[in-house]
């Protein structure tokens, strides 16, 4: 039995010992044949970033307005740091590298509470190869990004926004169109050695990024900078709150500049506020003032109520319609050619009368008024245009000279550029195409046709009219351009405050057309708060002097008149 016992547990012993190397041997087996990299940490995974799309202006890429570039996010691992480096030996490389202040990147190595301190962004390759050198430089990483960047500064800032922190557009085309600027991500899959840099010979996944799609504008880089420098001038030498200029193809409602003042650098747009990244050409509605009264001029032509020979009774200089006086510089008995030339408050709003309330409203929303114009950018407000069931007695006649109505500065430049089209209205664009990083042709923009509001006879006979504005006795002799005939409007509007209208505020503009006799392009100025001097002939008529004769040289439109001395106005 003692024998027995003993060999029992011999075999016991042999077969504990036999289990025990079976179940190392598996152990071997499994970590030397099986995918472990889960098991080991060593696997590696990298997300590539696809470049979001440029934009480019009307002359392609020859100026690109926004484009994005790779680049370092780099960061301090203050934990990570080797024993056999010194720290501020390290933060000096990185102080010299980054352009950084060496006591700062110290301080930052001495915090203990972070593994991920942001410090600086770089695009330069010798910076990255310097922070890589791990013989000498630890405790510091690094990100791919793409950094967003506008080479002409401040111009076209309210057209093209800006992209955010988030790397998603924040205002204007950039905006607008995020989804087709943004680019596809691709991804890396693999395994990394101690460094946790890739082993490339173990990569297994390779995914390309692809590029965001590029656009291209109807703006012309050459004359947005004509309309923002004088637009900047003009701001800056009557001390004006802002103002807005819009430059408009007539033939098919391409828009060749839009600037609003104040403006902001789409790099750095945290430095201002969001009224200032706000388009104010499209976001302010206003009281656009005698500018409408072309409009309402053209409608009773339209109905055929008058000619431009018809005869009417200013009065004395003041009109009293529902208890209220109506105030006019011009008296008599006068045709409506010269009512227009010389801007007579009260013949307009007896047109008004005449045309009556219903047929008003309905002609000022055959003209887009009320109503977004639908141009490709964000901010486009409607304007205020109250239904003709809803006005009292009072306002047939103070709509017709631009009173009791709100507009945006591109609704009012569209009207003007269907008045020079002949009477038909186009929709204002901003995007010419569209094309993905492949070179495909996504979208292709072709003029639309929004409508028809007055017979072609009617908004040539009111052209012939606004050509009178600019000529001697008439309110826009300023806005005169040597060498073309111009046909446009001045305006000089208060600002509506609660429970009136400001004494001291106005709106200083001038729209019009050059050449008068065969349109090309529209210009509309549009001044706030100006002073301390505000009409529109005086303020705004010279700025667009100063930009029809920039667009007409730069276009090369061909001169229409041949006496220059006689139309050299410009200075008077």
């Amino acid at each position: 039995m003692h024998e027995r016992g003993i060999l029992i547990r011999a075999w016991l012993v042999s077969a504990l010992f036999l289990l025990c190397f079976a179940r190392l041997g598996f152990k071997l087996a499994y970590l030397q044949l099986s995918n472990h990299s889960k098991v080991t940490g060593r696997e590696y995974k990298r997300t590539l970033l696809g470049l979001r799309g440029r934009i480019f202006d009307r002359n392609g890429e020859q100026h690109p307005m926004a484009l994005s570039l790779p680049a370092r996010q780099f960061f301090l691992d203050p934990k990570s740091v080797k024993k056999e480096h010194d720290f501020k030996a390290i933060a000096k490389i990185v102080a010299d590298s980054l352009g950084l202040p060496e006591n700062e990147v110290i301080e930052q190595f001495r915090r203990k509470d972070s593994r991920y301190i942001p410090i600086a962004r770089s695009t330069d390759d010798r910076v990255f190869e310097m922070l890589s050198d791990k013989s000498r430089i630890s405790g510091i990483g690094m990100e791919n990004i793409t950094i967003r960047r506008y080479p002409q500064g401040r111009r076209m800032a309210h057209v093209l926004g800006f992209v955010n922190n988030m790397g998603v557009g924040g205002a204007g085309i950039e905006q607008q169109f995020n989804r087709y600027l943004t680019g596809t991500q691709g991804m890396i899959e693999g395994e990394k050695d101690a460094w946790r840099s890739e082993i490339f010979s173990r990569r297994s996944i390779h995914v390309p990024a692809i590029a965001g799609a590029d656009i291209y504008l109807t703006i012309d880089h050459n004359i947005q900078y004509a309309v923002e420098q004088a637009l900047k001038e003009v701001v800056e030498q009557f001390d004006a709150t802002g103002g807005w200029v819009i430059v408009q193809d007539i033939k098919n409602g391409a828009i060749l500049a839009m600037a609003s003042s104040p403006d902001f650098e789409p790099e750095n747009y945290t430095e201002e506020s969001l009224d200032v990244w706000r388009n104010n050409a499209l976001a302010i509605v206003y009281e656009p003032g005698s500018i409408m009264k072309a409009v309402t001029v053209a409608a009773a032509l339209n109905e055929r109520l008058v000619t431009p020979e018809t005869l009417m009774d200013a009065g004395e200089g003041v009109w009293f319609y529902a208890g209220k006086p109506l105030r006019d510089h011009v008296t008599g008995r006068i045709t409506i050619s010269t009512a227009l030339k010389k801007s007579s408050n009260i013949v307009c709003a007896k047109l008004g009368l005449m045309l009556g309330n219903k047929r008003l409203e309905g002609y000022l929303r055959a003209f887009n008024f009320g109503a977004k114009l639908g141009i490709e950018l964000p901010g486009e407000e409607r304007g205020i245009l109250a239904h003709s069931k809803d006005w009292d007695r009072l306002k047939p006649t103070r709509i017709p000279i631009g009173q009791g109505v709100a507009v945006t500065g591109l609704q009012m430049i569209n009207a003007y550029s269907t008045l020079a089209n002949g009477g038909v209205m186009m929709q204002p664009y901003v995007v010419d195409k569209i094309v993905s990083s492949s070179g495909e042709v996504v979208f292709k923009a072709e003029a639309k046709v929004l409508g028809r509001p007055v017979r072609a006879e009617v908004a040539e006979a009111v052209r012939e009219m606004l050509i009178g504005v600019t000529e001697g006795g008439g309110t826009g002799r300023r806005a005169a351009v040597p060498g073309y005939s111009i046909a446009g409007k001045t305006g000089t509007a208060q600002k509506a405050v609660p429970g009136g209208y400001s004494s001291t505020d106005y709106y200083a503009s001038f729209v019009g057309f050059v050449p008068g006799s065969k349109p090309v392009f529209s210009v509309l100025v549009s001044v706030e708060r100006p002073r301390p001097q505000h009409m529109g002939g005086y303020v705004a008529a010279p700025v667009f002097s100063k930009v029809a004769a920039a667009t007409a040289r730069y276009l090369e439109v061909p001169p229409d008149l041949l006496n220059e001395d006689d139309t050299d106005l410009a200075g008077q």
